[in-house]
């Protein structure tokens, strides 16, 4: 089973809508438009099991009140990208992903700057998994690292 249909397997339809005949970039989109992360105005580059890639424009959305974009809006969109990531090792429809652990270093402030956001699996034990995504602004600098760990398991 592939990415695309473990989603149709484990988003609840009652409260989501999901796009027909499209690619998984377009789908993951879709849905991030539709819950929470969509605040952070992310769009998604590029979705893989290894690496993945979205952009976060600055905006009124996603700003705190100091001006900068708001820490959470980056802890979001590593947090996004990383359990889709996670769903390319789910192994059949009644497996979910758990976060089980997150945290976040912020590294440089960002006012007005689009930032891209580069997620990778760092280590797989299982049905463990390990990430980090690390956040650039515009001069390809550092802003901040998360690093994130799931669990693949089925609900009891």
């Amino acid at each position: 089973m592939n990415v695309l249909e473990l989603l149709y397997h484990n988003v609840p339809m009652d409260l989501f809508t999901l796009k027909e005949n499209c690619s998984l970039v377009e789908q993951a989109q879709n849905l991030i438009d539709q819950c929470h992360p969509g605040a952070t105005n992310m769009k998604v580059i590029n979705l893989t099991s290894e690496i993945s890639e979205a952009n976060i424009p600055y905006s009124q959305s996603n700003r705190a009140l100091h001006g900068f974009m708001h820490g959470g809006c980056f802890f979001s969109v590593g947090d996004t990208l990383t359990s889709i990531m996670a769903f390319f090792h789910v192994e059949n429809e009644r497996e979910r992903t758990f976060t089980m652990d997150a945290s976040i270093r912020y590294l440089r402030p960002v006012r007005t700057e689009t930032i891209r956001a580069k997620a990778r699996l760092v280590q797989k034990n299982g049905k463990l998994l390990e990430y980090v995504c690390d956040f650039f602004n515009e001069e390809n600098k550092r802003t901040a690292q998360a690093k994130y760990k799931y669990a693949i398991a089925e609900p009891r």
